[in-house]
């Protein structure tokens, strides 16, 4: 009876997370604050793919599986289908990342804690920042889903559920190629810390086979023989074999990173939001998610050790786990008996308050306010599918297209009449992070001026020009 009313508990807990977060997320996109090579450029490929057409992004490009082997997208084109629209990325990643919080109540249960624990640690999982962060401000990424994949793959692995792992594992490999490599940790942690020998063999061997097709073939023949990725990485190499050559043979190049300041400092923003319950003999968890961790240690771009991007993302629910096996361990050996679930509850709380990005509403996406129901109604006057070049944060909302590019500050009245463009949208208000505009300011009076274009649409600094047939 309780089991049954804590299940209950869960599923509301999963309903109510996964509408705030839907919310969140859809709230900004309407205030214009997605980008373009994020929403837009998944949104395009989906939405292509679902038109039987070859989703190929004229914003990158590629082809939609050269975005680091993406295999589930394909799993969303059917919503599409059944009416395109971005926000089914929304409430896509929403439910995926708020029902994460299943497998951690399960896996709670199945560590010995008490139903009393296995609530609160779930609320624990839905408040770490890096959570809410990644579907507030890095609009939609497919390895949120997973993010309750892997949870799922550590509860059926220890449960002897065969098809429940095999099927979560696929789930994973095909959200982020790079993922193999947490497979392949994961497969060794199964082994040699869970004692499930075939299943870590499986594992090991799935992720290797996986890693070798994709990031050594697959990706590369669709992005012109390059691994996505690999730009960040710079520093260490120009591709993933030259990369992972001289980490072996000089491992002094990322020794420094391990210990550099800003290094740790990122050690204690993934710590943070639990650190209270962490015990050091249960460290062993968070095995599968060293080389995700690694990865971002090593990184040129400093981005990739924050809790604010997605980078992170894939890491914590190994750091969820290790909270949940600390826990069950202080138990064992009768110790921080303070440590009450409503504490971990008042705890996460607090890290949210300090380090989930929700202020971002005031500092950031209010910007263009003033404007917004001009670039609404601008977008509105885009009725075909026609070509169209804007801004990035503009490109979102028209991405459902063959053809949609970003403007340049380079970009100039003459050369833009000569390309295959319908519209030209732009916005002279609103500036980019860097407070500057993303074309020249003189260029809408040069499209004014320009026979090839009329300008069918001006209000509030928000301007859109036709094409002349």
């Amino acid at each position: 009876m309780k089991n049954k009313a804590g299940l209950i508990y869960i599923c509301w807990m999963v309903g109510i997370s996964a509408l705030i977060l839907f919310i969140c997320s859809s709230l900004r996109h309407g205030l214009f604050q997605s980008t373009a090579l994020d929403l837009a450029v998944f949104d395009q490929w989906v939405y292509l793919a679902s038109q039987g057409l070859p989703p190929i992004s004229s914003l990158l490009g590629f082809h939609m599986i050269g975005d680091h082997a993406a295999f589930i997208l394909y799993l969303i084109v059917p919503l599409y289908k059944i009416y395109p629209d971005v926000h089914w990325l929304f409430a896509v990643q929403a439910i995926a990342l708020a029902i994460g919080c299943v497998p951690v109540y399960a896996l709670s249960l199945q560590a010995g804690l008490s139903i009393i624990y296995a609530r609160a640690i779930p609320i624990s999982y839905l408040l770490y920042p890096s959570l809410f962060n990644i579907n507030f401000f890095t609009d939609f990424r497919p390895e949120a889903i997973a993010v309750p994949a892997l949870l799922w793959a550590i509860w059926a692995g220890i449960s002897n559920r065969t098809w429940q792992l095999i099927i979560a594992i696929v789930l994973v490999l095909i959200c982020k190629d790079i993922l193999s490599l947490t497979v392949i940790t994961f497969g060794v942690w199964l082994w040699f810390i869970q004692h499930r020998r075939m299943y870590g063999i499986g594992c090991i061997v799935t992720g290797v086979v996986w890693y070798l097709m994709t990031v050594g073939y697959l990706v590369p023949a669709l992005r012109s023989g390059q691994a996505g990725g690999v730009v960040f990485y710079s520093s260490l190499g120009d591709s993933p074999k030259q990369i992972i050559w001289n980490i072996i043979i000089n491992p002094s190049l990322i020794l420094g990173k391990i210990f550099a300041s800003e290094t740790l400092f990122y050690y204690l923003l993934l710590l943070l939001p639990i650190i209270f319950g962490l015990h050091w003999r249960q460290v062993m968890t968070i095995i599968p998610a060293l080389p995700m961790l690694l990865l971002n240690i090593i990184s040129d771009y400093s981005a990739q050790r924050d809790l604010i991007h997605h980078y992170s993302l894939t890491i914590f629910p190994f750091l969820i786990l290790w909270l949940l096996r600390s826990i069950w361990q202080y138990q064992q050996d009768k110790k921080r008996r303070w440590l009450k679930p409503h504490f971990l509850i008042v705890w996460a709380t607090i890290a949210f308050l300090v380090l989930a990005k929700y202020d971002f509403f005031i500092t950031r996406y209010l910007s263009s306010l003033s404007n917004l129901n001009s670039l609404h109604t601008a977008v509105s006057l885009v009725e075909t599918q026609g070509s169209v070049l804007t801004t990035s944060r503009i490109a979102p909302h028209l991405s459902q297209r063959q053809i949609i590019n970003l403007i340049s500050i380079d970009s100039k009245s003459d050369d833009i009449s000569s390309e295959t463009i319908e519209y030209v949208l732009l916005d002279v208000r609103t500036k980019n992070p860097v407070n500057k505009l993303d074309f020249n300011p003189e260029l809408p009076n040069q499209l004014k001026n320009n026979q090839a274009f009329k300008l069918i649409y001006q209000q509030d600094d928000v301007y859109l020009f036709k094409k002349q047939s």
